[in-house]
């Protein structure tokens, strides 16, 4: 058993290895915003040099986007090539937004399905418990075409970044688990990926 999930771990290596260089490369692409922070460090820079000290008094609105949610957008938007994924908070909505036609949105995801999430809390469930507004910090992105939400109720769902479409979906923590039976979970932080693990 051992020696099995030795070779696996080998075999896997390379392309969490490459997954991992891959991604570093686009942090450093300042064309490119692939992490909430910019970078692994949380720095939050650029060394785009279009808007300065000379023009930023002069900045005009140049298109807007509403998600028609309100409260707890605490997380920035990812760019990516081309596209601009969004989110909102509470129901967790993800757009991809086409930034060479207009801002057209190319696809959207509400992980609220029948009026529930996947881990099966209700909407109101989940408010009803959650602390500090109804906020969520923002997707992430993996090298391999996938953006990652962690939605109100603890799911983490990968989503195809060009389809939208679920790749996997899976619930940290349902009601009812442990020793003590967990009434309900809530998550608002963003997930953070390093090679192939989604923290």
């Amino acid at each position: 058993m051992k020696k099995g999930l030795i070779a696996s771990a080998a075999l896997a290596l390379p392309f969490a290895v490459s997954a991992n260089s891959k991604l570093e490369r686009m942090m450093g692409d300042p064309n490119q915003w692939v992490q909430q922070s910019g970078d692994y460090a949380g720095h939050r820079y650029t060394s785009l040099d279009q808007i300065n000290k000379s023009n930023v008094g002069s900045l005009k609105v140049a298109w807007t986007f509403s998600t028609g949610v309100l409260r707890g957008h605490e997380g920035g938007p990812l760019v990516i090539g081309d596209m601009m994924y969004v989110h909102t908070a509470i129901p967790n909505i993800v757009y991809a937004l086409d930034l060479n036609d207009d801002q057209r949105i190319v696809w959207k995801y509400n992980p609220v399905k029948g009026g529930k999430y996947p881990g099966g809390e209700t909407m109101d469930r989940v408010i009803s418990v959650m602390c500090c507004d109804n906020v969520n910090r923002g997707v992430n992105y993996h090298p391999n075409g996938t953006i990652v939400l962690h939605a109100a109720d603890t799911s983490v769902i990968a989503l195809d970044a060009k389809t939208g479409k679920e790749k996997w979906v899976t619930t940290n923590l349902h009601s009812g688990t442990g020793k003590y039976g967990v009434s309900a979970s809530t998550g608002s932080g963003q997930p953070f990926i390093i090679k192939d693990t989604v923290g």
